[in-house]
């Protein structure tokens, strides 16, 4: 504009046709907001193009392009101490790496860890990818409720009831067929993926079997060699892990355990541009401990720390296999595992010829924690049914579509497959009212999966102590890291049957498919889930109690391990929205049908308290604790608020859900609980086998006596 250059973050969130009037207003609605301003420097010759310097762009406070959209929290930037440390340019993008400085009030710990509150700055090397849009957009892919892809969204005014933005695109590669004519073609230009030359070199090649494994997939898609692994050469000047022409694998120095795989896609179609996966270098760390505690009793190569290399390999193949999932396009499918019957994860020939515990590596069904000793099945998730369907549908061609709303009959006939062939569905990574939506899980029957995987956990215990003290000359570090790591996978285990009580099933379904898209777990299931329950968590847990792993990793603690791992699952069963769909049920089903209030604090209270039956009774430290905690919870249902209040100022950003409110029943239920609990406890008094009980008995009087009739 005149001798100004203006960089604008442009908007695609409303659209229209060009071509029709409501573009203009479309245009003017949306308009690009100004980050920097440049003068124009000179005016380059023969084409008058504007010539400007940059360099501000990366050494001043851009709040739009630095640290800040990431989340970190910094008071400003200094540009004294900010340069551009190198600038590349390429045929359709430039490349710029800059030292940026920022003033902090401290910073931060490495995992997680304290902040270093000596330091008050903080210097970052920040990498900016400038890349020019493809000359032509691929062709959108409409989204599907049905079938999990990322996507783009935006609001189409080309519509003409516009009610937010409902038009959708996926995103996904470009892949186009060097022989349209083929029923199988190479692509034009092929999935290729870079190993960071940092990656340890014995891991190098399972990375790239973790990448390679789609490669099949693609082939059943329409497509041959369509997606591989390179090892970039040292001579290869070109090359550079920061250019955005390249999707990489990176190996992260940290000990934070996990990986990641996000992308770049086109805004206009939804096209992957470019995808970096990450490694953290701990992430080993963290598939040994899920391994060895799910299935180390089943697998004999677990039964020693550290893990063989070909072992290891192997999981990490499947990580990388995970995230280069996600980067393709494909979101979390964490119902799939579900599809799957617990007595067929024990069977050798279904496991190995399904490859793995899960009909997607897009589900957290890790390792076969069903799986007996003696079962020989195979133990690790793999690509499965639902992989081939989901990248089948996203990216085979559709002959004779010209538009994206051309291929939805052809697309939604796919979807449909869904109805006869569970292992195709899909629902979402996470919603909490659907038990089946939930991270870790394996098979169908939660009680029965939890219940060999508990019989898995006492076989381990005993093996704690040989599997990680092998080099003699090691501290119990790793002793107590994996008992806390086995702690973790009961608890684990026993949430996976608490979110059996008030949940309900949910099934994707488009208007012209038959049944229901929501159904209530049935009474019975929710029924034996609480009873598994009081057996298994609110029993004490004594199998753990091995004095000879305590005495090494801790003087004192257990005790409180166990409350603490109680107390967790009594405030999940009994959270506010939880109890608002357990009433709801009872609301809207036959008398008889449902799962009801009065049972779920009526079975949880007689397990709590079964000391108190008839004869002497003496209650242990581990059901004291539980039994506070349940009268804690009885506590909380009557006398705080029965909606949640937001903290204050808070102010609800756009997709925020407030707190569900919590059902006046619970309120009444609890009372009754707390009243008829007054008369076990004035019955048991005078049973009380030793001072310490009747000491807990008058205490409990007195705190349901101060519930029920508060001082004011």
């Amino acid at each position: 504009m005149g001798n100004k250059v203006f960089l604008r973050i442009v908007s695609y969130a409303m659209r229209a046709d060009s071509t029709q009037p409501v573009a203009r207003a479309v245009r003017l609605s949306n308009i690009a907001p100004i980050i920097m301003s440049f003068d124009v420097a000179s005016w380059h010759t023969p084409d008058s193009t504007a010539v400007i310097e940059a360099t501000k762009l990366f050494t001043t406070d851009v709040q739009e392009l630095n640290v800040r959209q990431w989340g970190v929290r910094v008071r400003r930037m200094d540009p004294a101490r900010s340069v551009v440390d190198r600038a590349r340019s390429f045929q359709r993008n430039v490349e710029v790496s800059a030292l940026q400085t920022f003033e902090v009030d401290s910073v931060p710990g490495p995992a997680g860890g304290p902040p270093n509150r000596s330091l008050n700055s903080i210097t970052m090397l920040m990498n900016y990818s400038m890349v020019l849009l493809p000359d032509h957009p691929m062709m959108a892919r409409l989204c599907d409720d049905r079938v999990g892809y990322f996507s783009l969204s935006f609001e189409d005014y080309d519509n003409d009831l516009v009610s937010g933005p409902r038009r959708c695109f996926i995103k996904r590669f470009r892949l186009e067929p060097k022989d349209p004519n083929a029923a199988i073609s190479d692509p034009i230009q092929p999935i290729v993926w870079y190993i960071d030359p940092a990656t340890p070199a014995k891991w190098v090649p399972w990375l790239i079997k973790g990448v390679e494994m789609w490669e099949p997939v693609f082939r059943a898609a329409g497509f041959s060699n369509a997606i591989t692994a390179r090892v970039p050469s040292a001579s290869d000047t070109d090359f550079d892990l920061d250019d955005a022409r390249f999707s990489t694998i990176r190996w992260l120095p940290s000990t934070i355990e996990n990986a990641y795989g996000p992308s770049v896609s086109d805004p206009r179609s939804g096209e992957i541009m470019n995808a970096n996966i990450g490694f953290y270098h701990n992430v080993a760390s963290l598939v040994e401990a899920w391994y060895w505690t799910q299935a180390g009793a089943a697998d004999p190569r677990a039964r020693q720390l550290p893990f063989p290399d070909s072992l290891m390999g192997l999981m990490l193949a499947y990580v990388a296999n995970h995230e280069v999932g996600h980067s393709l396009g494909l979101r979390h499918n964490m119902v799939a595992s579900t599809y799957y019957p617990v007595d067929s994860l024990r069977s050798k020939s279904f496991t190995c010829r399904m490859k793995g515990t899960s009909p997607s590596i897009m589900d957290y069904a890790r390792y076969n924690y069903v799986a007996q000793p003696g079962d020989s099945a195979c133990l690790m998730q793999g690509i499965g049914p639902y992989d081939f369907f989901a990248i089948d549908w996203g990216y085979r061609r559709i002959p004779g579509a010209a538009s994206p709303d051309a291929e939805r009959p052809v697309l939604d006939s796919l979807a449909r497959q869904q109805d006869a062939n569970p292992y195709f569905r899909w629902i979402g990574d996470g919603d909490p009212v659907d038990p089946r939506i939930i991270t870790e899980a394996l098979g169908d029957d939660p009680v029965k999966a939890s219940g060999y995987g508990v019989r898995n956990i006492k076989r381990l215990v005993p093996m704690l102590i040989p599997a990680t003290t092998g080099d003699k000359l090691d501290n119990y570090e790793r002793l107590d890291d994996m008992y806390t790591e086995l702690i973790n996978q009961w608890a684990r285990e026993m949430n996976h049957v608490a979110v059996v009580v008030g949940g309900v099933y949910q099934f994707t379904k488009y208007a012209s498919q038959n049944g229901r898209v929501y159904q209530p777990v049935p009474r019975a299931k929710q029924a034996e889930a609480v009873q598994f329950l009081n057996d298994n968590v609110f029993t004490t847990p004594s199998f753990f109690f091995d004095p000879e792993i305590l005495r090494r990793i801790e003087p004192t603690g257990f005790v409180e391990r166990v409350r603490a791992r109680q107390t967790t699952l009594l405030n999940l069963l009994f959270q506010d929205a939880r109890l608002a769909r357990v009433a709801e049920q009872q609301a809207t089903q036959a008398d008889g049908a449902a799962y009801t209030m009065a049972d779920l604090f009526g079975d949880v209270r007689r397990s709590a308290f079964a000391e108190f039956g008839t004869g002497s009774v003496r209650v242990d430290e581990y059901r004291r604790n539980l039994q506070r905690a349940f009268v804690d919870q009885m506590e909380r249902l009557i006398s705080t608020p029965l909606v949640t209040p937001l903290p204050p100022g808070f102010t609800p950003f756009p997709g925020f859900t407030p707190p569900a409110p919590r059902p006046a029943d619970a309120r009444a239920q609890a009372r009754l609980e707390l009243v008829d609990l007054q008369s076990t406890l004035r019955a048991a008094l005078p049973r009380a086998g030793d001072r310490t009980t009747r000491a807990h008995i008058v205490d409990l009087q007195a705190r349901i006596d101060q519930i029920l009739h508060p001082k004011s």
